[in-house]
């Protein structure tokens, strides 16, 4: 099994809670950690990451310590150098 923080996480935000620090996303399948696709709700390890994203929205993520450390969309309006 992959340390975590070295796993690239793909999937859909389907809620966004700033105030808590929170966003919840739908994610495909992470081999590398063993998980099934699903939907969790994570921390993130700083509420500024979640600033520009949007429910519906592409994202890849890392986790660290069992919170998101960096989040950042996918696709043609994803900014060079935010995932």
């Amino acid at each position: 099994m992959a340390a975590l923080d070295k796993v690239q996480i793909t999937g859909v935000i389907t809620r966004l809670d700033p105030q808590n620090g929170r966003v919840t996303i739908s994610y495909d399948e992470v081999d590398a950690l063993n998980w099934p696709a699903g939907t969790t709700p994570f921390l993130v390890e700083k509420p500024e990451l979640l600033r520009g994203l949007s429910v519906g929205e592409k994202v890849r993520f890392h986790l660290e310590s069992q919170q998101i450390s960096s989040i950042g969309p996918i696709g043609p309006s994803a900014s060079p150098g935010t995932q």
